[in-house]
């Protein structure tokens, strides 16, 4: 029987798919092969067809994955995968903190698994279809092979972290919680760039020249201080254009795409890197950071709950007794 809780995160779920299913469908109702009266100067029939075309395979396909996982999910959960595994766990007799780890280590293990047809078919299908993916097998499967090991390493400290917290954290160890989890999204936020994308990238300062001169001349105007611009060697794996900036205060690094600077004129290229300082004059990193922030607040404050955490040893003790 589910609980009050158990009905509260399925419906937060299913209202949630519901919308971006909604929303995603409506986006490739709105799609239009043909070039606006506006924009026909500036786009070929082909090229704009083409976009169409990739923007409407590419929703399906994520339309499809969020299926997939919401229905593995359910089978899961409504099967009693969770408390089967967390019996399954505590039979190998280790701590509080080793058995969580595992118990996650599991469940994030399978995920990779369940997930990586679809990172497949995305790169070497669909991104191929449209001439678009550059990325070689080796290229894909050592990326995967890092962002494993990142994650054990940085998701694995922070995950014990909390665990540990919770074991000896007293009633307050939900906010402990939160303050290092908080901490952490902020510091994730500052070295990604830095020290992460480094590990997949190669980041390599841009040369003096008329565009370092353009950008340097456009922070200056608005008043963004930069400490170096960068240039991402993105073609290695697909030829699509990308920019983004990172860093706080006087930090602050602007990253430019091999692929954006070949396909574009200096001032197209100015007018990108305006549309990325935008973000920062509208605080878009602090806002998304603010609207991620009640999401581990309202789990641990919930997980701390201590009617919550009776119904989770009511479950704990059902599972023991169904599988013994």
């Amino acid at each position: 029987m589910l609980n009050t809780f158990a009905i509260a995160i399925i419906l937060m779920l299913g209202i949630k798919f519901l919308v971006n299913f909604i929303a995603e469908l409506l986006n490739v109702a709105a799609l239009n092969r043909e070039v606006p009266d506006e924009f026909k100067e500036v786009f070929d029939k082909a090229s704009y067809r083409k976009a169409q075309d990739y923007t409407a395979a590419t929703t399906k396909f994520r339309l499809l994955k969020s299926s997939f996982d919401l229905a593995v999910l359910f089978i899961f959960w409504f099967s009693g995968g969770f408390s089967w595994l967390d019996v399954y766990v505590r039979a190998f007799g280790l701590n509080s903190l080793f058995t969580g780890l595992v118990y996650v280590g599991v469940l994030m293990a399978a995920s990779i698994l369940f997930s990586l047809p679809f990172a497949i078919y995305i790169t070497f299908v669909i991104e191929e279809r449209f001439g678009l993916n550059r990325t070689t097998v080796a290229t894909f499967v050592l990326d995967r092979i890092k962002g494993i090991l990142l994650g054990v390493l940085i998701g694995g400290s922070l995950l014990a972290s909390i665990l540990w917290l919770f074991e000896f954290g007293g009633e307050s160890a939900w906010v402990y919680a939160w303050a290092v989890m908080s901490v952490a999204m902020v510091i994730l936020l500052f070295i990604a760039p830095r020290f992460l994308m480094p590990l997949f990238y190669k980041f390599t300062l841009l040369e003096d020249g008329e565009l370092k001169a353009a950008i340097y001349a456009l922070a200056g105007k608005l008043k963004f201080p930069l400490s170096g611009i960068y240039v991402i060697d993105g073609s290695r794996r697909s030829s699509k254009a990308n920019a983004f900036f990172s860093g706080f205060g006087k930090h602050k690094r602007i990253a430019l795409f091999d692929t954006l600077i070949a396909g574009s004129a200096v001032p197209e290229l100015v007018a990108v890197l305006a549309h990325e300082i935008g973000h920062y004059k509208k605080k878009h990193s602090i806002l998304g950071l603010a609207e991620i922030e009640p999401h581990p607040f309202y789990a641990f404050i919930n997980y701390s709950h201590p009617p919550l955490l009776e119904r989770f040893q009511k479950i704990r003790e059902h599972a023991r007794k169904t599988l013994s």
